[in-house]
């Protein structure tokens, strides 16, 4: 991924990126730093069946979370194949 588009958390090549279902709703999954070297897996229910809701809610939600609680995100942008190597990106609100 061309690093110049790092600053866009909605720019993945899988629109699907960070999202999984489990039941009947779809859930989100990331990894955010701490201050002091820390970091911390982020798992939460969009509570949504509709996947194209559960997008709008994924990518509202990873827009306000640096600024919300204070950390930054670190998300990986790769296929799900993982054939291709993976970039990691990291930028803060």
């Amino acid at each position: 991924m061309d690093r110049s588009r790092a600053n866009d958390p909605q720019d993945f090549s899988d629109p699907d990126h960070h999202l999984w279902r489990n039941g009947r709703l779809w859930w989100v999954a990331f990894t955010v730093h701490l201050p002091g070297w820390q970091k911390e897996r982020v798992r939460c229910s969009l509570g949504t069946a509709d996947l194209a809701e559960a997008r709008r809610r994924r990518d509202e939600l990873l827009s306000r979370y640096p600024a919300e609680r204070g950390c930054t995100l670190s998300l990986r942008a790769a296929p799900r194949s993982g054939e291709m190597p993976v970039q990691q990106l990291r930028w803060t609100a």
